[in-house]
């Protein structure tokens, strides 16, 4: 036994650490919803693709993944960018955000403090370096899509995570639940609201879109549905995760959603999907309750998105 406590110390992750590096990336996905494990390549193109691999609009600046080492085993992660997520696209480049995408800590407990003070004092570095102000943690957009469905939030059961980012000073500024709906060979009557009304699909069955135009012109709601293969007690199944629903302001409560949300779930038991999810803001009470309405059950998930500020 040694007589002190290694030294922990951070640097970029390399190709090389591949090998070393795919049992962590598969312990943090086992621990996640609508996930599933992957092979040596799958995680090489993960951290090394030539692009940014992400299921909504990204506007992607610098990125970085942080690798922690003890006596040479690596022993956690930290992927890093700047650039701005799909609630910030509106903001010149010149403001970009830091955006902590993907966190692994030890798996000892008592290693997780030094580990998340390393780790994050390197990323700050990093972000600071592009003058970057404010980080955003875990937000949706900025996700994989082999993590929870593509997904960028922090699961609320991952405690010692979650109370190690409060201890640096971040701060909760969004929670969102997690709906799914077993497709069975039931078809719900869809029936148009509205004789001016037009539904719209585009895209492939793997990447569907879906259109709602008021007198064939104007857009008044749209939606995404992307097919996804998860793992789920040691069996993989497909199914379909809708990533956007939207109904125009001036055109909600008026039976548009509840004819788009048909004819998406009809799609996808047409298609022989296994079940159909859904990651709904805490605020959207109308959405949850149309969910709630067509047999979408919440599961045992809280995901967060956190924030702080950096300090010059």
């Amino acid at each position: 036994m040694l007589p002190f406590t290694p030294t922990l110390f951070v640097r970029p992750l390399t190709p090389a650490d591949i090998e070393a590096v795919t049992p962590t990336v598969n312990r943090l996905l086992a621990k996640s919803i609508y996930s599933r494990m992957l092979t040596v390549p799958e995680v090489q193109a993960l951290f090394f693709g030539t692009a940014a691999p992400d299921l909504y609009p990204v506007r992607w600046q610098q990125r970085t993944t942080l690798a922690l080492l003890r006596v040479g085993d690596l022993i956690g992660l930290l992927d890093a960018a700047v650039g701005l997520d799909s609630d910030s696209l509106d903001l010149p480049d010149y403001q970009p955000l830091g955006l902590l995408r993907w966190l692994a800590l030890p798996e000892e407990v008592s290693a997780v403090p030094e580990a998340m003070t390393r780790l994050l004092t390197a990323a700050e570095s990093f972000w600071r370096r592009h003058r970057v102000g404010r980080i955003k943690a875990f937000h949706p957009s900025t996700g994989y899509p082999v993590w929870q469905a593509g997904i960028g939030l922090l699961p609320a059961d991952w405690t010692e995570t979650v109370q190690a980012l409060a201890a640096h000073e971040f701060r909760y500024v969004e929670r969102y639940y997690c709906f799914a709906c077993p497709l069975r060979n039931e078809l719900f009557e869809e029936e148009a609201p509205h004789s001016a009304l037009t539904l719209v699909m585009r895209g492939a069955n793997q990447d569907r879109r879906y259109q709602i135009f008021f007198r064939r012109t104007e857009l008044i709601a749209d939606a995404r549905v992307v097919q996804c293969v998860v793992e789920q007690d040691g069996q993989t199944f497909p199914l379909a995760h809708i990533v956007h629903w939207e109904v125009e302001e001036r055109w909600r409560n008026q039976n548009i959603g509840r004819w788009l949300l048909r004819r998406m779930v009809n799609d996808a038991v047409q298609q022989s999907l296994a079940q159909m999810i859904v990651f709904v803001r805490m605020q959207q009470a109308a959405a949850i309750n149309l969910l709630a309405q067509h047999g979408f059950v919440e599961q045992a998930f809280r995901g967060y998105v956190m924030e702080k500020e950096l300090r010059a």
